[in-house]
Order: C-alpha cells, then structure tokens, then sequence
C-alpha cells in the first residue's frame, strides 16, 4: 500500500484548523453569556440595594402615631339645693352644718389633671379624677385612715383643726410624709368667734397661726383652707378678699357623704357618695370618723369602678372649688 505523506498533513491542517474555529467560538459565547451573566447580577444587586434605601426612608419619612388629645376634667357647676328634713332634725344650725348650704362650685378655666394613676399600666393619663378630703383632725383615727390609703396607693388632702395638733404631732409629720396634704381648717372650729362678727381679723388670724403651727410640725407652708361648715354663708366678701390678698386658697366640695350624720351607718355614706358623684372631677367631704374609716373601701371601690383616679391637692394645680366661685380662691 502507497503511502501519501503531503495529503495526510493537508488533512491533518484542515482539521486542526476547524477545531481552532470552534475553540473560538465557544470562548466568544461563553464570554457573552459571562459577561450577560455579569451584567444580571449587577442589575439585580442594584435593585436590591436601591430597594432596600427606598425601603428605609420611607420608614424613616413615616410620620408618628396620632393620640387623641387629652381632654382636661371639667367641674360642672351644679345647682343649689334645699336642706333635707332629716338634715334641719339632726343639725343645730342647718347653715352652719357641712352639706347644708349651697352646692355650686366655681367652674374652672383650667380643671386638674390626675396626680395619681391608679392603674400604673395605662400610659394615658385618667379623665376622671376624685380628691378625697378628711376634716376634723388630726385624732386617733388619723393614722387608721392614712394605712388604709397607703395600702390602696392613694393620697389624700387632710384639713385638721390647730387646736387639735398638740398630742397628735407625729400623725401630722407622717401623714405628710406619706404624700398627703395637710391643709388648714381654722384653729378653733367655732362659728361664733370666725363668723358671727362677721370680719375678717379674727377669721384670717387662725388660719395664719395654724400655718405657722403646721409649718413647724412638717416643714410645709400650707396655702389651703377649708372653712367649718363650709364657706357659706360665714365666708363673706370682706373675708374672701382679705384672704386672696394674703394667698390663701379655699376649697369647698362637690360631694358631701354625709358622714358626720351617719353614725354608726357605713352603708348610707357610701349610697351618699353613689348618688352624688357623677363629675369629671370631685372633691368628697369626709371626716376622721369610725363610721367613714367602714364606709372608706367600698367607697374606693366603686370610684375605681366608676374609672376615677385618685389625687392629692397640689399647690402648683390648684384650682377653684368654692360656693361663692371666687376664682381668686
């Protein structure tokens, strides 16, 4: 057999030549496909990072929640009332005697906000709030009465007699120092020397002493007073301006529990408290009694029931709660 050397390199060229030519062009395309590949991947990381910022200021351009405003509690004013049959029975002189006298109460142009939340839980603050107010003080069941408070988490607003504080010196300190007010309800308690000559000398006098008095005993300047009975009708004009001219403050209430009647009957205080409270805010007239320290956890109750909070009189709070609506007081 011939062998033929120059046609089987001729072959060998062509074929070599042929498989350089795919070589290329599969590089040619797996280039386009890498370079496709490339340009994929760039275009779906920019979307993601761009997304992603996009994302983020709008969380960060999302303006906040709206709450609802606060509403204040208003104190309405609430019409005078004849006295009952049984009050002109049970009281000596019906004008002088606590619930007898006119109901109304000045209606303030800033109402008070709570003090103290009951419920430590609600970030709101309540919408109803109750001041409970003990006059008669300081006695033997003044520490009764702040223990029973302070297992409740409550404050209170205390108007005690100066002629009473000497032998009660340290229920006066501790019922401060417990967050309670010790506000001022005249030295002597008697109608006759506050009101009967009907000036104010002898009536700013006693509360000025009994300042003086309290001051030394808890190291507080108390600006709040209570009239005995209640400001009307022995608080006339001439008392009213000396006092706003002195600073002083006046509170009356808004519910009278009738407790100072009630002896011995905790259940009609607490129907008393029932049927009056139904304010945004009231201030409850109460007194260092047996039958009000009974009558105190039921009447707790049903204010907490009711969705009132508990406050304590604040100075830098005050607000106007008086018979005569004399907001200077």
């Amino acid at each position: 057999m011939t062998n033929h050397p120059v046609s089987e390199s001729r072959t060998t060229s062509r074929s070599q030549h042929r498989s350089g030519k795919t070589m290329k062009a599969l590089v040619t395309v797996a280039l386009i496909l890498s370079s496709i590949s490339i340009v994929m991947s760039a275009y779906a990381t920019n979307q993601i990072i761009h997304g992603s910022k996009s994302a983020a200021g709008a969380k960060l351009q999302t303006p906040p929640a709206v709450t609802a405003p606060v509403v204040a509690p208003q104190i309405t004013t609430s019409e005078p009332r004849e006295s009952s049959a049984e009050e002109a029975v049970l009281t000596e002189d019906s004008a002088f005697k606590p619930g007898s006298g006119d109901k109304s109460i000045a209606n303030p142009d800033k109402s008070p906000a709570s003090s103290e939340n009951t419920n430590p839980r609600s970030a709101v603050p309540a919408q109803k709030v109750v001041y409970l107010t003990f006059d008669d003080g300081p006695s033997k069941y003044t520490d009764t009465i702040v223990d029973l408070l302070q297992k409740r988490g409550i404050h209170a607003t205390f108007f005690m007699i100066g002629s009473q504080l000497a032998g009660y010196e340290e229920s006066v300190k501790r019922t401060s120092e417990l967050g309670n007010y010790v506000g001022l309800h005249s030295m002597s308690h008697n109608k006759k020397k506050l009101y009967d000559t009907g000036k104010a000398d002898p009536f700013l006098k006693e509360y000025q002493q009994e300042q003086a008095l309290v001051n030394e005993l808890t190291g507080t300047t108390p600006w709040l007073i209570r009239a005995p009975y209640g400001s009307k009708p022995g608080v006339n004009a001439d008392i009213r301006d000396r006092l706003a001219e002195a600073n002083f403050k006046m509170w009356d209430w808004t519910v009278d529990s009738k407790d100072w009647s009630y002896t011995d009957k905790p259940d009609k205080i607490v129907q008393e408290v029932k049927r009056q409270v139904r304010r945004d805010t009231e201030v409850i007239l109460m007194h260092e009694k047996s039958q009000t320290i009974k009558a105190l956890p039921e009447i707790i109750d049903y204010l907490q029931k009711k969705g009132y909070s508990f406050a304590v009189y604040k100075p830098e709070m005050h607000f106007s709660v008086n018979f005569a609506k004399d907001d200077r007081l």
